[in-house]
């Protein structure tokens, strides 16, 4: 899903707490913990059936997921794993010839009495049938490859009492099958079977595939997802408030994005909240963040939960992150980093009419590669707290089918590499920004699409309300330069840039105006195996920038159909030469968190876990 943070980059503040400075004391039942949102940050969508321009850490991993558990849960403790007891689902088990799998759902509670069943896991899979276009996790098909991915892979789906059996069209990979297909889904009370405020659907009793779930899911889908972004009926109304996580929504706020959370009292989980509530906190900026820090951790409108802005960091000691930390003396303590299961990036639209043909020539996009300074973003801007993104499969945290070849073909720093490879390619680099002086088809020229005079120039908008974030955009402008690539630096709001992040289509048309989106990335959740389907195949919904390569999407196929480690392997050295996306550092987020707080071990996919929080004696 999309990585959205303070600094707007893959990163997270969690972890336990720092060398020598952290809680240690008995938990202590009860309090209230305030949390610093990111600048003009804050979850705009709850029902967690999400759109493509819905699926952000924001509304899932720090807001859905907290009051909707997921069928299967990853990331508790810093770990980049599934975690079982979290989970409603268990384990599933697979037929002999592996096209059945069947899962049996554990009887949690619903809020309202009901008992969670195979029948809400099944309104999940049958709005999923039904909603292809309205997914931000559906990956169309490719039939010149025979490549079909969930549901499309699904042939028949059945519920009875607690097991959900699913019979798939062909065998495959059943470790991606749970990682990336099962991991999606996140059971609805029947309580959302509903086509308006007093009509009952029919979407979670339907046979799967059915004319009739097409049409009952689609009448559901219509009142759903138009009550999901209408703030007002997020609390106290009839379909919220139905929830089976550890947290249900107290208050929320759809102007300030300020939002406040109480327990589920009738959680059935293994973890039941200590604290009293969870308040989230909306900030425009981090300047006005970390003067709400500096004033200190006690009171009752203090942050107890906050990030430190990199402009005031001190420089990062990985043996003791919480040295030199300058509101030490306020009360507060920065805990262990957490490494977060990602890549950062930002987007380039291929379908732009302008510039998308300057993107669609890998020559170009690899000669803007070269002008990222990742270690220097890193080194300078951000203290020592991030670290490089290397390709399209994170090499940190551990656990990730790393190749060694793309591991060796790390992104390079290179500006005169970046300005020989556009002179090489029929470019005339004498003025800035470059001039395409010999147009055409051949290996020394600008290449498809591109006029003679075209200039090598985008625009690319990036969030506001971060200094350190200001800077790097003027380091990105100012490199890029050095190469003639002129790339235009617009500040927009967090929701702002997510919000006009359309892939083009002629139902959206108004999606092909932007140029380059500097979101945040690309956290591997809750598709966590990184094969790429979900990312980067044709046709994959979060890749609203209509990258395509007929060869990557073959090798991308053979990913999910085998368990074979090079069939892995083979795609990430092909997606090392093929770039299609602009990959930049990932920042290290720094906590601030009250010394009398035990904060949980961190999540490496972004999301958050409060009921682990507690104060201490």
């Amino acid at each position: 899903m999309l990585a959205a943070t303070a600094a707007c980059t893959s990163s997270s503040s969690g972890g336990g707490k720092a060398a020598g400075d952290g809680p240690t004391g008995a938990p202590v039942k009860g309090g209230v913990v305030r949390v610093a949102e990111a600048p003009s940050t804050f979850p705009d969508a709850i029902w967690p059936f999400d759109s493509p321009a819905q699926v952000t850490t924001v509304n899932t991993g720090q807001f859905q997921q907290l009051m909707y558990r997921q069928l299967y849960y990853w990331g508790l403790n810093d770990k980049v794993s599934l975690d079982e007891d979290v989970s409603l689902g268990e384990q599933p088990t697979w037929s002999a010839d592996g096209k059945t799998v069947t899962i049996q759902v554990k009887p949690w509670k619903w809020s309202n009495g009901e008992t969670v069943t195979a029948q809400d896991v099944l309104f999940w899979v049958n709005m999923a049938k039904a909603e292809t276009a309205n997914s931000g996790y559906y990956t169309q098909p490719n039939p010149s490859i025979n490549a079909k991915y969930f549901p499309d892979n699904v042939a028949t789906a059945t519920a009875a009492g607690q097991t959900l059996t699913m019979t798939l069209n062909t065998p495959v990979s059943q470790s991606w099958f749970l990682d990336d297909e099962l991991s999606q889904i996140t059971p609805m009370p029947l309580a959302w079977d509903v086509t308006s405020a007093t009509t009952k659907g029919s979407c979670a009793t339907d046979a799967f595939g059915s004319d009739a779930a097409t049409a009952d899911c689609t009448a559901d889908y219509n009142y759903l997802s138009k009550e999901s972004t209408n703030g007002s009926s997020y609390v106290g109304g009839a379909l919220w408030s139905v929830v089976n996580g550890p947290w249900k929504l107290k208050s929320y706020n759809g102007t300030s994005g300020a939002y406040d959370l109480v327990p589920n009292t009738t959680y059935s989980g293994p973890q039941k909240p200590y604290l009293d509530e969870v308040d989230f906190v909306p900030y425009t900026s981090n300047t006005t963040e970390y003067a709400d820090l500096k004033a200190g951790s006690s009171g009752a409108n203090a942050i107890n939960f906050g990030y430190l802005p990199a402009e005031d960091a001190p420089v990062y000691n990985a043996k003791n992150p919480d040295q030199g930390n300058p509101l030490s003396s306020g009360g507060y303590y920065i805990p262990n980093p957490t490494y977060l299961d990602a890549i950062s990036y930002y987007q380039i639209n291929f379908a732009n009419p302008t510039v998308g043909p300057l993107f669609k020539q890998g020559y170009f996009t690899k000669a803007v590669q070269d002008t990222v300074d990742q270690q220097g973003i890193i080194n300078g801007i951000w203290k020592g707290w991030g670290y490089p993104t290397t390709g399209a499969v994170p090499s940190i945290p551990a656990g990730n089918p790393l190749s060694p070849k793309a591991a060796a073909e790390q992104a390079t720093f290179d500006t005169a590499a970046a300005k020989k490879l556009l002179t090489d390619h029929g470019w005339n680099t004498s003025s800035s920004p470059a001039v395409c002086a010999s147009p055409g088809t051949a290996d020394n020229q600008c290449g498809p699409g591109i006029a003679a005079g075209a200039k090598a120039a985008f625009s690319l908008d990036y969030p506001s309300g971060s200094a350190s974030l200001d800077t790097m955009a003027a380091d990105l402008h100012s490199d890029a330069a050095k190469a003639g690539i002129d790339i235009t630096m617009v500040s927009k709001t967090q929701n702002t840039i997510g919000n006009e992040g359309v892939a083009c289509s002629p139902s959206a048309p108004t999606g092909c105006q932007w140029q380059g989106l500097l979101y945040g990335g690309w956290v591997f959740a809750p598709d966590y195996n990184p094969t790429g389907d979900a990312l980067f195949a044709t046709g994959a919904g979060p890749n609203i920038w209509s990258f395509s390569d007929p060869k990557l999407d073959q090798l991308i196929v053979k990913t999910t159909t085998s368990s074979d480690t090079n069939d892995m392997y083979a795609y990430e050295d092909y997606i090392a030469n093929d770039q299609p996306v602009i990959y930049n550092p990932n920042e290290l987020g720094i906590g601030e968190v009250s010394k009398n707080l035990h904060v949980d071990a961190g999540d490496p996919f972004q999301g958050v876990e409060p009921e682990y929080w507690y104060y201490t004696k």
